[in-house]
């Protein structure tokens, strides 16, 4: 088949939806992002490889790119480059984002995986400013590392 095609209720979207399956994605990484008002990222990331392109279709924000808070609104498109941290979060009208990089060869590491490229690189202790200092946002970052963790070692013990 020479194309794919689905739908998206951009209204009732979640944080992050990635139509890789639906639109059998081999070239593309994409992700739609919606953030809720005044919402945000509660931690940067990174990618070992991959670049990506922000393109604001709604709404406006922030978006932090290593120690810089570039704002957003809807039009804007910004390119960040793979080993650059960032974050986004929403002012009081919300923010869609479709989020989109090319695939470095040789990904997606886990053909299951649920992005096209799996080579993010989440920093649980980078809270973002909208964040900092919030005791309830680094306790859930602790459980999301702590998670992470333990997944890491149960996959170095099957893969050895």
């Amino acid at each position: 088949m020479n194309y794919t095609k689905c739908h998206f209720d951009f209204a009732s979207l979640p944080w992050l939806t990635s139509p890789r399956h639906q639109l059998d994605l081999q070239g593309v990484a994409l992700g739609l992002i919606k953030l809720p008002p005044d919402e945000g990222y509660t931690f940067t990331h990174r990618h070992r490889k991959q670049e990506e392109v922000y393109l604001v279709i709604e709404g406006s924000g922030l978006l932090l790119v290593d120690d810089e808070l570039l704002e957003l609104q809807k039009g804007d498109a910004v390119r960040v480059s793979p080993a650059a941290r960032r974050a986004l979060k929403a002012h009081r009208d919300g923010l869609l984002v479709i989020c989109a990089g090319g695939v470095a060869q040789g990904y997606p590491e886990n053909p299951n995986s649920r992005y096209l490229i799996d080579d993010g690189i989440p920093d649980y202790d980078d809270i973002p400013p909208w964040y900092t200092g919030n005791a309830e946002i680094a306790e859930r970052n602790g459980r999301l590392k702590e998670r992470m963790q333990k997944t890491q070692i149960k996959k170095a013990s099957h893969d050895s």
